[in-house]
């Protein structure tokens, strides 16, 4: 009786520690993605660089679809952010219209393109890509999706820090202290970002005379 009791208290303790350990895994999950990530700085830089020189852009109809965006979403139209890397593929960055998250891209010149919804938070929502430049978007399985976006956090981070961050980069959700306002935004090097199309030159005018110079 006395083994059958001290057996019995074990089970139990077993139990309770398991149901303990259970909760700690649940209540102590981080509030952020596991992969690479914008700190809180970077994306407010972002923010501010495509308030000042993004563009106006309309999503194709089969990019909203597969990315399930709803039209307050995205219609008439988003503005958007992009820079070209050492390799040529353009990536784009851009914040949906409601505020509930961002919508991003990577393109190549001849190759297909990957299109990724992102929450708020940054996290993954859903990601789709085509094979073929103008080919059909086919759904990304989430393993493989996260691996494409946390790629894709890595080169915005460069372009928004290329230096390296001077502290230790926080993961987004966390608010940071009011105390430290952000500094001017930095012209990103060695991906700038896509320039507007410049506005068409009117007709020369006749240079400036200089002291001594010959006239015509």
């Amino acid at each position: 009786m006395i083994a059958s009791s001290g057996s019995g208290r074990l089970s139990h303790g077993r139990l309770t520690l398991g149901l303990l350990l259970v909760a700690c895994t649940l209540l102590c999950a981080p509030a952020w993605p596991a992969g690479q990530t914008l700190t809180h700085e970077q994306l407010e830089r972002l923010m501010k660089v495509i308030d000042k020189r993004g563009s106006r852009t309309k999503l194709p109809r089969s990019v909203a679809s597969i990315l399930e965006l709803q039209p307050g979403q995205h219609t008439p139209d988003i503005k958007e952010v992009a820079y070209e890397d050492e390799q040529g593929y353009r990536h784009g960055f851009a914040r949906l219209n409601d505020g509930s998250g961002y919508f991003m891209f990577r393109s190549g010149t001849s190759l297909g393109q990957v299109v990724y919804r992102v929450d708020s938070n940054l996290h993954l929502v859903k990601a789709a890509r085509s094979l073929l430049k103008n080919g059909p978007l086919i759904l990304l399985p989430e393993p493989e999706a996260q691996r494409e976006l946390d790629d894709e956090f890595q080169g915005w981070s460069k372009v928004l820090s290329p230096s390296g961050p001077a502290i230790a980069p926080r993961p987004y959700p966390f608010k940071q202290p009011e105390s430290a306002p952000l500094g001017p935004v930095i012209e990103p090097s060695p991906y700038p970002f896509k320039q507007p199309e410049p506005a068409p030159s009117g007709p020369a005018t006749e240079p400036s005379k200089q002291s001594g110079a010959p006239k015509p």
